[in-house]
């Protein structure tokens, strides 16, 4: 089985604790810690390491840390645990799984189920986009473990083809997006249906508002923060919510700031010198455009939006994963909680809308085991005021760089390398010409006369 690192990046060393003893010491199932161990490779990360033994013993929390540093891992293991050596009954699974977008639930559920196969749980996946009947079909069956969207959840326990009478687990993961605007009333509704179950939940960006939230839901609330993905110092304890701002966690410590009148015609620019990237736009109708400008230059790209089929959208992720395009062109979509390895840069084309689309959209870059990339935004002169607010928000530095200035040529170079030349198309040779008879003359035959 192909083994994998879900423990962020800095996970080597001898200071760090090495992630199966931690799970023998905490008392996870035999048949858990080994589906672990033949999925994960490495040291425990630092959110591992902190949150991982109130998980496991059942108690509510919240883990705030960077992307890519193992928090989907915590709740995966955690589940696992709790359900491992019962049944579940039809319609009655035992552990929900909520994410803010199909793709982070596909991907929760492909963790989950590597997880918990040692302990033969089915993990089953109930998103927007297909017919209900097919997930009614699909719990007759029993489910131990339903992983959804809000919306779909919610219409399920509607419905009354999803119980969640026997729900020992709630895990939300991306947190603070599931309690925004968009999903706070279906999330309400899960909290409210699953009271009685043990809340596991992860973001990268929490702020007070989404403390105070889950703590009145939750008084025993525990919080771990952790603002480095390596391990935590001996003695760590979860953090109180008087300490720093949460949304500094997981934010890369530089951006670039390119200046440019059309950053349109900039960021394509850009494009030719990136061999895997990510382009941020904040419109949904800007996607298509910036898309089709750099496919224009001969440079691969594939586009991505909320309203996009989850065909497409799914496409479009492989397609940027397996190197089939250089570039992927998104809204906020791509920026919450996808593992795509290997992303060298992260630009925002145009000032995010916030600190957390900030912090989310630039850690798509250096996830994981991966060298750290580059994060750039390319903004108009009086936009550069706004994203430095924010990125100094987040404890990042900012350099701005005025691609007409004699020094920004070297500086750019650095940073992006030069010009990607793609690789010309062999023509084919054009097939033999047909050799053009001259068509048969039709010889009109008077029809013979039938004898009366």
């Amino acid at each position: 089985m192909e083994r994998r690192s879900y423990g962020g990046a800095g996970l080597t060393g001898s200071a760090q604790t090495d992630l199966g003893r931690l799970l023998a010491e905490l008392g996870v199932s035999v048949p858990v810690r080994h589906a672990v161990s033949t999925v994960v490779d490495g040291a425990a990360s630092a959110i591992q390491a902190a949150a991982l033994e109130d998980a496991v013993a059942g108690r509510d929390l919240l883990a705030v840390a960077p992307t890519g540093s193992g928090k989907t891992l915590v709740f995966a293991i955690a589940v696992a645990h709790r359900l491992a050596g019962a049944p579940s009954l039809p319609r009655r699974p035992r552990a929900v799984v909520v994410a803010p977008t199909r793709e982070l639930a596909v991907q929760n559920a492909e963790v989950l189920a590597e997880v918990g196969a040692g302990a033969g749980l089915r993990v089953a996946t109930f998103v927007g986009g297909q017919p209900l009947s097919k997930d009614r079909r699909t719990l007759v069956a029993p489910v131990d473990i339903a992983v959804g969207t809000p919306g779909r959840l919610t219409d399920l326990i509607r419905t009354g083809d999803l119980s969640t009478e026997d729900v020992r687990v709630l895990a939300l993961d991306e947190a603070d997006h599931l309690l925004g605007p968009s999903f706070v009333e279906q999330t309400a509704v899960l909290l409210a249906d699953c009271g009685d179950a043990t809340l596991l939940s992860t973001t990268a960006t929490a702020d007070p508002g989404v403390e105070d939230a889950l703590r009145r839901r939750r008084p025993g609330l525990c919080i771990h923060r952790v603002d480095s993905p390596t391990a935590p110092p001996p003695g760590h304890s979860p953090t109180s919510p008087s300490q720093a701002p949460v949304a500094a966690a997981g934010a890369p410590r530089r951006l670039i700031v390119v200046t440019a009148s059309d950053p349109d015609s900039y960021a394509v620019a850009l494009a030719a010198r990136c061999r895997r990237a990510l382009f941020f736009v904040t419109r949904r109708d800007a996607v298509e455009q910036l898309r089709a400008s750099i496919s224009a230059t001969g440079v691969t790209a594939a586009g991505v939006a909320g309203s996009a089929s989850p065909t497409r959208r799914s496409g479009a992720f492989a397609d940027l994963a397996s190197g089939k395009v250089r570039v992927l062109v998104s809204t906020d979509l791509a920026g919450r909680g996808l593992d795509l390895d290997g992303i060298g840069h992260v630009i925002h084309v145009g000032p995010p809308h916030s600190v957390e689309d900030l912090v989310h959209r630039s850690g798509r870059t250096g996830r994981g085991d991966d060298t750290a990339g580059v994060v750039a935004a390319v903004v108009r002169p009086s936009e550069v005021a706004r994203i430095s607010a924010l990125a100094r928000e987040v404890g990042m530095t900012v350099d701005v760089v005025d691609p007409t200035r004699p020094r920004a040529a070297t500086l750019l170079d650095d940073l992006f390398g030069p010009e990607i030349t793609p690789p010309r198309r062999r023509r084919e040779p054009a097939p033999p010409a047909r050799s053009r008879r001259p068509a048969r003359s039709r010889v009109h035959r008077p029809k013979k006369k039938r004898r009366t």
